[in-house]
Order: C-alpha cells, then sequence, then structure tokens
C-alpha cells in the first residue's frame, strides 16, 4: 500500500494536538517535513511525531517532491494563498477551515486545485462525526421536512486573532463554517437563504466584527436550520449541542459523545455513548489518505468548501443589512 508523505505548514496547538496524532496512528501517512514561521515551535513538532526535518520557509515544504499531502494550519489570512500555491506545487491538499476570508479568494483556490487535478479537503469534520452519520443513516428512512437546531458556545476572548476581520476573518467565517456545512449535511436538499440576528456582544471597543447570533439557514425542500453562536458562553456549561426533529422523530447529540434519539427503531428511546468525544478528525484524514491512494473523491471537497463559506459571508451581511441573504446556486458549486 501507498504511504502519503505529509507536510505541514503551521504548527500551532491544534495541528500539534489533533492533526500530529492522528496521522501517527494511521499507517496511511508518514510525516517528513515541518514547517513554521516560529522555528522553535516547528523543531518542537518535529521531534514530538518523529518528523524528517523543520524549518521556517514554506517553500522548502512546498518545493519537496517527496511530499504527497500539505496541511495547511496557519492563520485563516494565508490559507488562500497557500492552498494556491500548494495546487500549482502538485500537491494534495488538507486546508484547516476557513477555506479564504472572501468569495474571490475561494475561488482563486477553486480554480488551482480543478487545473492541477490534486485533491483538497477543508477542514469541516464535525459532519463526519461517528453520532452525526449516525443521525443521517436513521433520517434516511425518513420522508418529511427537518428542523434542526445547534448550539456552539463558550468563552471566546476579545484579544483572539480570529476576531481581527483581515485576520481571522470573524467568528462566523472563523469558526460558524463547522455549523453550516454541519447544517447542509444533515439536510440533502440546497441552502437557499440565510437569516442572521445578531452582533458584537464583546468589548465593542476591542472587537469590531459581529461575534455573536442567531442564524437561521433555510432549504430547497423547506427544511430549516438554526444555530446559536455565541462568545459570551460558559465555560462550565456544555460547548456544543445539536437537536434535529422530522416526522414525530427527534434525535438530541450532547458534545458529539452523547445521543438519543426518539421514535426510531420500535423503540420510544435509544441512547449510544461514545468512550470520548469524537467530532470526526479521524474519518476525515482517514478518507482522504483512501482518496488520493485510490484516486477517488475527497472528503469535504472544493463544493463542500465552497458552500459553507458562501454562507459564512452572508451571515455577517445578512446582520449588517438586517434582512435575509439569498443564497443562488451558482454560488455554491464550481464549474
Amino acid at each position: 500500500m501507498k504511504v502519503i508523505n505529509v507536510g505541514f505548514i503551521g504548527c500551532g496547538s491544534f495541528a500539534v494536538n489533533m492533526h500530529m496524532p492522528i496521522i501517527m496512528k494511521n499507517s496511511k501517512f508518514n510525516i517528513v517535513g515541518l514547517m513554521d514561521i516560529n522555528l522553535d515551535a516547528a523543531k518542537a513538532a518535529c521531534e514530538a511525531c518523529n518528523g524528517g526535518y523543520f524549518t521556517d520557509d514554506a517553500d522548502k515544504i512546498l518545493n519537496d517532491s517527496s511530499i504527497d499531502l500539505v496541511f495547511i494550519t496557519t492563520r485563516h489570512d494565508s490559507h488562500a494563498e497557500l492552498s494556491v500555491r500548494a495546487a500549482k506545487a502538485k500537491k494534495h491538499i488538507m486546508c484547516e477551515k476557513p477555506m479564504a476570508l472572501n468569495y474571490e479568494d475561494c475561488l482563486k483556490v477553486a480554480k488551482a486545485v480543478k487545473e492541477n487535478n490534486v485533491k483538497y479537503t477543508i477542514g469541516y469534520n464535525r459532519g463526519l462525526a461517528p453520532l452525526v452519520t449516525k443521525a443521517k443513516e436513521l433520517f434516511q428512512e425518513v420522508d418529511g421536512k427537518i428542523m434542526a437546531y445547534h448550539r456552539i458556545q463558550a468563552p471566546f476572548p476579545e484579544s483572539h486573532w480570529t476576531h481581527i476581520k483581515d485576520i481571522g476573518g470573524g467568528r462566523f467565517v472563523g469558526e460558524g463554517c463547522h455549523i453550516f456545512d454541519l447544517f447542509c449535511r444533515i439536510v440533502d436538499s440546497k441552502p437557499v437563504s440565510v437569516f442572521a440576528a445578531g452582533g458584537t456582544f464583546l468589548d465593542e471597543n476591542i472587537v469590531k466584527i459581529p461575534d455573536s447570533a442567531n442564524v437561521t439557514i433555510t432549504f430547497e425542500d423547506g427544511s430549516v436550520c438554526t444555530t446559536l453562536i455565541c462568545s459570551q458562553g460558559c465555560s462550565s456549561f456544555e460547548k456544543e449541542v445539536t437537536e434535529i426533529y422530522c416526522n414525530n422523530r427527534a434525535i438530541y447529540i450532547n458534545g458529539f459523545k452523547e445521543m438519543e434519539y426518539y421514535g426510531f427503531e420500535g423503540h420510544d428511546k435509544i441512547k449510544i455513548e461514545l468512550d470520548s468525544v469524537d467530532k470526526g478528525q479521524r474519518t476525515e484524514l482517514d478518507q482522504l489518505a483512501d482518496a488520493i491512494i485510490n484516486d477517488t473523491e475527497s472528503p469535504n471537497g472544493i463544493d463542500i468548501a465552497l458552500r459553507a463559506a458562501v454562507i459564512s459571508y452572508k451571515v455577517n451581511e445578512s446582520i449588517e443589512k438586517k434582512l435575509p441573504i439569498t443564497i443562488d446556486e451558482s454560488e455554491i458549486s464550481y464549474k
């Protein structure tokens, strides 16, 4: 079996504590090179994962002919540029969310990926979480429109760079895209409109972009999904909960670890509990490896990445205009 040689661009805490441990346990991957603008961070990551070398030069990773797949785990404002450069270097790409900070840059990424025939996956892992997959399987046998609700709340400090528009894109572009993708994976229909009510709930002297909102997405089949994204949350309360309703049935997912479902399989209630929280990262990376090895469709590819990115931009537009914003099908499908 082919082993996929991996290079990392960005050795921050998420890459080191999430991606690297997962791929070190997967025999389909081999970590070759690690890059970070902080050379000490790259060195520490290299030593921790027994990588081949470390550097502070992204070009060394991109020009390394032995590397098949590049992980882009940098700050958000560099994702689009690095994705384009990686595609032109004929590298497959695993890019952490968001795809880009604006629609024009998303199209540049899509164009580069398609023209260079490389695999691209965006880090929208929640739609591949085991309990979400189970929920989708259950609803495959149920006819009717879906109503869903998701809560993502936690303290998100004013000082975090995600709140800087030109670096992090703000809470909805930088993190909310996860949840917008989750809804699109739950509902097997095209999103057609977005309405968001919210604004800046943190210190407005520091945060200059909306950070919290209730966001409602409507779908072509009549389904409706709403998420509450709160930056002034409570750390002692569960961060994420998902509720899904359809045709007298209900599913409740707590923290991607516990699930209760009602009205299915001839039972009033069934409960599932995993050994630990699983938000789908292992599944996503394993599916990406298979896509590269077998030359098949990558998980969370260009159209999936583009769809949630477009929704995230329209959330900010809706908050500003205080109006629902239409989603055109041509915006979320790259041709």
